[in-house]
């Protein structure tokens, strides 16, 4: 093997190792918006549940019937908050640092839960 060919197939692996950091950077942040909008939409869910329950609980007393009653989950409503205003809210050291603008995928796993 020549001295061209390992340079050329230097190159060519470096091209690719370029390409797949790139590949990796795109999927973090198509990963990052569709953790996002998950957390959200589930807050969203907590929210309609919250407010069907106070429709509903009207209806059941006229009816006789009795229904449990049901607290929303607000501390993940406040640590969404939290993360929303640039605060780690993962479990570890960074808990309760600020994020410096970046995700933080560990934080979007708290609030998927």
């Amino acid at each position: 093997m020549n001295r061209s060919d390992i340079f050329e197939k230097l190159a060519n692996l470096e091209a690719n190792i370029n390409q797949i950091n790139s590949d990796m950077g795109n999927l973090k942040n198509l990963t990052v918006e569709v953790i996002e909008e998950n957390v959200a939409l589930q807050i969203e869910n907590e929210n309609l549940k919250t407010l069907i329950d106070k429709e509903e609980k009207p209806k059941a007393v006229e009816n006789g019937k009795k229904i449990p009653k049901k607290q929303p989950l607000r501390s993940k409503d406040n640590l969404a908050m939290l993360y929303k205003e640039g605060f780690h809210i993962c479990n570890g050291e960074l808990f309760g640092k600020h994020r410096k603008g970046d995700d933080c995928l560990f934080c979007l796993e708290v609030l998927s839960e």
